[in-house]
């Protein structure tokens, strides 16, 4: 999948109104300065449990994604509060459906059965998708922590480079005489 190809599907699938009228280099622009933002910043929108969940879920929607300081950034300035609310809402939901399955809370739960929780939820919004339409798909809570996940981890640095986009294929002189 070539750069331009994958954010335009990241936008196709965002539910992020605010996010589709950008080109896709705004976009990949715009994702780099969440990480450079995000660095060594008190959280805003997730508690700490959430925090720790939402870290624990990304990992297993993408291995080593390391997101959560960005999607934390993202509910907390990108989202509209009623975006961010149902976010928020939803994220008990992987407690509760370990709880039910082992008896321990999605952090605490091994990673087979923090899988087969996500797995039924991705099922979920699959079926979604294709009963209701991707509008109303992407409007779930999952769907936005799946999108984030994988927004967050194409334009962290390691995401980039395993995408072979790092160093970035164009240059800049700043200070080129004119």
């Amino acid at each position: 999948m070539e750069r331009r190809e994958l954010i335009h599907w990241l936008v196709a699938t965002a539910g992020l109104h605010c996010l589709d009228s950008l080109a896709p280099a705004d976009l990949l622009a715009l994702g780099r300065d969440v990480h450079r933002r995000s660095r060594d910043r008190a959280l805003r929108a997730l508690s700490r449990h959430a925090e720790r969940t939402v870290a624990a879920a990304a990992e297993r929607i993408l291995p080593d994604a390391d997101v959560s300081a960005f999607i934390d950034k993202m509910l907390g300035d990108w989202h509209t509060p009623t975006e961010r609310e149902r976010f928020l809402a939803g994220l008990p939901q992987l407690d509760s459906r370990c709880r039910t399955r082992s008896g321990r809370d999605f952090v605490d739960c091994t990673a087979a059965d923090q899988v087969a929780v996500i797995t039924v939820l991705d099922d979920e919004v699959t079926a979604l998708r294709t009963d209701r339409g991707a509008a109303v798909a992407n409007e779930h809570w999952f769907a936005m922590l799946k999108y984030l996940t994988v927004y967050g981890w194409c334009t962290s640095e390691a995401g980039m480079r395993a995408l072979r986009l790092y160093p970035l294929p164009w240059r800049y002189d700043g200070c080129a005489p004119a």
